[in-house]
């Protein structure tokens, strides 16, 4: 027969079920749910050695509780890239279980698709634990197991003045609260406890007294406590509230980091894109009930590539992180007292601003570039670095983050497009510039698989103390079978954008190459080619095997070959670079500076690299010989180049006072429309045919 005491003794037992365990347990998966990284506490909870858990599907710790549905509403959730929060029975290895309170957090690529999850798991089934642990040990010392709960488990009762008494406190953490049994056991929660806490608990537990569960976080001191309500019902009454409060200030800073990680750029650490768009939305919303404007500054660097390619990663880094701190540092208050500054990532920034129209954005925008006037020094060198901006102005650019970003994007290419270090405003016709430009790269990817529609001309180069040609230019030319001819203007930029231009300088090389042999075999076994070789194609990996499999298959001799590449093509002074140039000298091919003059300011690439040729920029010889600076200029390369032991070639010759100022500095060769414009193929063997000399 259970007698009073005894009775008491169970209820008071079936009190502790609610005590929660403080431990935090992490965890690391992939999208399918495969075990990447566990941490210690992981192991400690699930038995499971950490090689036996690595590689796993996190399946392995189903405890069969919760219904299929449970576990797609969870990956739903975080597979959208939000976060999820719950509760989750496990099976450990040895077949026990255990409960988990979960956060797990995804985090995105740069496509912002979740790649991986990190869940922040704290154990709370330490109440049933010890529950099991009294009820054994109830005849040895059940005070004793009371004083050593590591959570704090309390019982409230009403009393006749509807006032809120202790009837139970236990638990190591109700000491670290201040609340000791010896003191405020059976006294109103009114005395003990201060008022502006007491009035976060009350409510919930005037609603827990009414039979519905109450699960909350109060902040009590510098403590974050996790407190769990229920109803303690005796002949069906609503009798007692039984607490159990664990103390989650460790979990609460490790979910503060990984948010922080979550909604940060780990380099320059600058809300994200995701940050973005969140406070992109709440944006919007305010100003949709406002009438207020939202401006979207989208900022690049220009030819930051270039820092990255010439010195290494770890200085562009380096830039950014400073780019970053100008940005920051920036005083903006006077155009806009709301507005914040986001990295996307690379050399991409985002300024959103609350409530400004499109003057002041115009004034930000120049303010902005003054930000970058001085350069930024890195091992005592200066590197100088300009900016392009695109804004989108919300209603007229877009009404969402994602069309708002993307128009200020768009605006931005725009400037670039136009000569960058400028801003300019999204407009709707950029879209059609946009929309052509796609067409353009479809329709050349299918050029290259079509015979005909990209063809080679060829522009002769003239010996001008012989009179003779002597060598090709070749020139790409499109002809689209709907739109017609397609100027290189307008496709080559999309080609180097778009990842095209190696495939496209590959078919040029070839196609060049077996004309060049037609032409040897049809009696002109002295006449070269040039081709130009883009600087993407020039830096390729494989372009020397490229070449060497081109030659070989057309079985044109190297030494009948010009490469002209572009001075820019020089700036990165890289072992590669340097192998790449000598392989090219070691093959017989001469290799010829294109557009001298117009690039790189450095000339030590003439006396450190194997170049043959210097090509004389036909800005330089259009005005020719009225325009003073221009005969300056051209003396001075004509000059430079002999002395150097260089052959040199003037482009652009279109009149023959040009072509006599040319010989008379001993140039020694010329291409223009003064002798002919570029032919193609069969009207080139003609002139070969018909025109050896361009004599008067």
């Amino acid at each position: 027969m259970v007698t009073p005491q005894i009775e008491e003794i169970l209820n008071e037992l079936k009190d502790l079920s609610y005590a929660l365990d403080q431990s935090t347990i992490v965890a690391v998966t992939d999208r399918r749910g495969t075990i990447l990284s566990v941490n210690d506490k992981f192991c400690e909870i699930s038995k499971y050695r950490k090689d036996e858990l690595i590689g796993k599907n996190h399946n392995l710790l189903k405890s069969g509780h919760h219904p299929p549905e449970f576990y797609l509403e969870m990956w739903k959730t975080i597979m959208s890239g939000n976060v999820w929060e719950g509760e989750v029975k496990n099976r450990a290895k040895d077949g026990s279980y255990y409960w988990v309170k979960t956060v797990i957090f995804p985090i995105l690529d740069t496509k912002k698709r979740p790649y991986k999850f990190i869940s922040i798991r704290t154990d709370i089934t330490e109440g049933k634990h010890y529950e099991e642990q009294v009820r054994q040990l109830l005849k040895n010392d059940f005070a004793q197991v009371m004083k050593n709960l590591d959570n704090f488990v309390f019982k409230l009762k009403r009393n006749d003045e509807n006032d809120f008494i202790f009837t139970l406190i236990a638990g190591k953490l109700a000491k670290e609260i201040g609340l000791l049994e010896q003191e405020h056991l059976h006294k109103s929660v009114h005395e003990i406890i201060p008022n502006n806490t007491l009035q976060k608990l009350l409510k919930p537990v005037e609603k827990t007294f009414t039979g519905v569960t109450s699960k909350f976080e109060l902040k009590f001191y510098k403590m974050d406590l996790f407190i769990t309500l229920s109803p303690f019902y005796r002949n069906g009454e609503v009798k007692e509230v039984v607490g159990s409060v664990s103390d989650v200030t460790e979990l609460k800073k490790s979910e503060k980091i990984v948010e922080h990680m979550a909604y940060h750029d780990s380099l320059t650490d600058l809300p994200n894109r995701r940050k973005l768009d969140i406070d992109l939305t709440e944006l919007i919303v305010d100003a949709k009930q406002s009438n207020k404007n939202v401006a979207t500054v989208f900022i690049d660097l220009d030819h930051f590539k270039l820092i990255n390619d010439a010195l290494g990663h770890s200085v562009g880094d380096y830039i950014l992180i400073m780019a970053a701190h100008r940005l920051q540092r920036a005083d903006l208050k006077s155009y806009s007292s709301e507005y914040m500054l986001y990295h996307l990532g690379g050399d991409e920034f985002v300024y959103v601003f609350y409530d400004i129209d499109e003057l002041r954005s115009q004034e930000v925008c120049d303010y902005l570039f003054t930000l970058f006037e001085s350069p930024f020094l890195y091992k005592q060198a200066d590197i100088h670095l300009k900016i392009s901006i695109g804004v989108s102005l919300f209603p007229l650019s877009g009404e969402t983050p994602e069309e708002l970003v993307k128009s200020a994007d768009i605006a931005m290419f725009e400037a670039k497009n136009k000569g960058r270090n400028k801003y300019l405003f999204y407009n709707h016709d950029m879209n059609a510039s946009l929309v052509k430009k796609l067409q353009i790269e479809n329709d050349l990817r299918k050029a290259l698989n079509t015979e005909g529609e990209l063809q080679l001309h060829y522009q002769p180069q003239v010996d001008l103390k012989t009179n003779q040609i002597v060598g090709v230019e070749a020139l790409i030319r499109w002809i689209h079978p709907e739109k017609g001819f397609i100027s290189p203007i307008e496709f080559i930029q999309v080609a180097e954008d778009k990842g095209l231009i190696v495939s496209l300088g590959k078919w040029v090389l070839k196609e060049a190459c077996s004309q060049l042999k037609k032409w040897q075999q049809q009696g002109f076994p002295h006449l070269r080619v040039s081709v130009n070789i883009a600087t993407k194609q020039f830096q390729h990996p494989y372009f020397i095997t490229d070449l060497t499999q081109i030659l070989t298959e057309t079985s044109v001799s190297p030494h009948s070959i010009d490469l002209e590449i572009t001075e820019n093509s020089l700036l990165d002074h890289t072992e590669d670079t340097i192998n790449t140039l000598t392989n090219i000298q070691n093959l017989g091919s001469g290799i010829a500076i294109d557009d001298f003059g117009t690039g790189y300011s450095s000339l030590s690439y003439l006396k450190n690299f194997p170049i043959s040729t210097l090509k004389i920029d036909q800005t330089f010889v259009n005005e020719l010989p009225k325009n003073r600076g221009d005969r300056a200029i051209v003396s001075s390369i004509i000059n430079l180049a002999h002395n150097l032991g260089l052959n040199v070639i003037a482009e652009g010759v279109e009149d023959e006072a040009a072509l006599n100022y040319l010989k008379e500095e001993n140039c020694d060769q010329m291409q223009g429309f003064y002798f002919s414009r570029p032919v193609p193929a069969a009207d080139l063997t003609e002139l070969l045919k018909g025109h050896s000399s361009i004599a008067k």
